[in-house]
């Protein structure tokens, strides 16, 4: 019998779930992505496949925040219509409790979480960085220049700046059209930089080749010296790293970022610096699986008097969900003033919605 309870259910479930899956993607793809990549598109004159192409790119990063909508309204809709038509009083007749109930759509919300986290940490960083690509390389063939460098890497020693990279490209094992700055540790000021055409990495540093060394002297003085190879052992940063570490969190996995911050506290940063990576890196586990925490908040408010309608369903899923991110947005903002730690700061939301969810249960279970 209980079998056929889940079956029950998660039949009732998969059609709302997947209703609202395509209403909220559809919602956002109009709400925020389709005028800034419109004015894009009219900027520079671009056709239609460049178009879906970045469209494409930029979907992953926000189905990771559709999935956990979508739970929620799939779960108000199909208990919704099973209350509506006294299914949920029938089966609360035969000795099934509310908490048997909402088991199978656990279940459902737990495979879902699964697949979201695989989606935040394998395919929307990879996709963020491929869509920042795209647009640099229209931007390139279009207007001629790089308004922006796909490389900028602050590198740090025992907490002080010691070089800020630029590039135009890194390709490999190779930097093209580059800039080198060097700071003094007393005084934070850049004392040289270095501009070349391009750089190869040795295996253990980086050889610069057909550029010119700017010193700055005392007394506002400035020597140049041009070069056909140049190099800065202590510069040692490895290609891989120096990808990882110049992109934005975003555009990374939670355990590259896990790497990021472990980098960062071995340089001596501030924790006031660290700590806002530390709150993106609890993030990437809270968001994933608060489609799990949604549940609870969506089963019993589904059993109303009166038939959950699709419109209301809907309501009721867009009001939480508000909710639930300006709480998102208070708690990250209060994780990096270090009012909380940033493992708390990244789950508040979902523990609210674990409490408040727990709490509704037992007064509809009764």
């Amino acid at each position: 019998m209980l079998k056929a309870v889940d079956r029950l259910i998660l039949k009732e479930l998969l059609p709302p779930f997947l209703f609202a899956f395509f209403a909220f993607v559809i919602l956002i793809v109009g709400a925020a992505l389709l005028k800034p990549l419109l004015a894009f598109l009219i900027k520079y004159d671009l056709g239609a496949l460049d178009f879906f192409r970045l469209l494409l790119l930029a979907l992953p990063e926000w189905v990771v925040y559709t999935f956990p909508m979508a739970m929620l309204t799939g779960s108000l809709l199909a208990v919704g219509r099973l209350s509506g038509d006294s299914e949920v009083t029938a089966l609360r007749t035969a000795g099934i409790s509310l908490y048997r109930i909402t088991w199978p759509i656990m279940f459902f919300a737990l495979v879902l979480s699964l697949i979201t986290f695989t989606v935040s940490e394998l395919v929307a960083p990879y996709t963020n960085n491929q869509f920042d690509l795209y647009k640099q390389r229209i931007i390139e063939e279009k207007a001629g220049t790089m308004h922006e460098t796909k490389v900028s890497l602050a590198f740090y020693q025992s907490g002080y700046l010691a070089y800020q990279l630029l590039a135009e490209e890194l390709m490999g094992d190779s930097l093209s059209n580059l800039h080198l700055f060097h700071f003094q540790q007393n005084t934070g000021k850049c004392d040289w930089y270095l501009s070349a055409a391009n750089a190869r990495w040795t295996g253990e540093s980086w050889s610069f080749h057909y550029g010119a060394l700017y010193n700055f002297l005392a007394g506002g003085a400035v020597t140049t010296t041009t070069f056909t190879q140049w190099d800065v052992p202590e510069f040692a940063l490895s290609p891989s790293t120096i990808a990882e570490r110049s992109k934005d969190p975003s555009e990374l996995s939670a355990s590259e970022l896990s790497r990021l911050i472990r980098y960062q506290k071995e340089a001596g940063l501030s924790e006031s610096y660290i700590r806002r990576f530390e709150v993106d890196y609890f993030f990437k586990f809270s968001i994933p699986f608060s489609p799990l925490f949604f549940v609870l908040i969506g089963v019993p408010l589904a059993i109303l008097p009166q038939r959950t309608s699709t419109s209301m369903g809907m309501g009721f899923s867009l009001l939480i969900v508000l909710g639930y991110f300006f709480l998102f947005t208070v708690a990250s903002q209060m994780g990096r003033g270090s009012i909380v730690p940033p493992l708390l700061a990244a789950w508040i939301p979902n523990l609210a919605l674990l409490v408040t969810g727990l709490i509704l249960l037992r007064v509809r279970n009764r």
